[in-house]
């Protein structure tokens, strides 16, 4: 299944919910610091373990970033 990340293509072998997407990515989301868009909808982190991402989909994710 192809998708784009943040603007790169992403090969998934599979359909992915976005908490595995996150996962298969190594992003940590244990402090609620990431937020989620696919097709330019945020999605509520209490849908992550069951919204589907489809093929083609945009996913967009967004964390702060360290420094000063």
């Amino acid at each position: 299944m192809n998708i784009t990340v943040n603007n790169k293509s992403v090969s998934l072998p599979s359909a992915y919910s976005i908490a595995q997407l996150l996962e298969h990515m190594n992003i940590s989301v244990a402090r609620g610091t990431v937020a989620v868009a696919i097709n330019d909808e945020i999605i509520s982190k209490d849908l992550w373990e069951n919204h589907a991402i489809t093929e083609n989909d945009h996913v967009t994710i967004v964390a702060p970033a360290q420094g000063g």
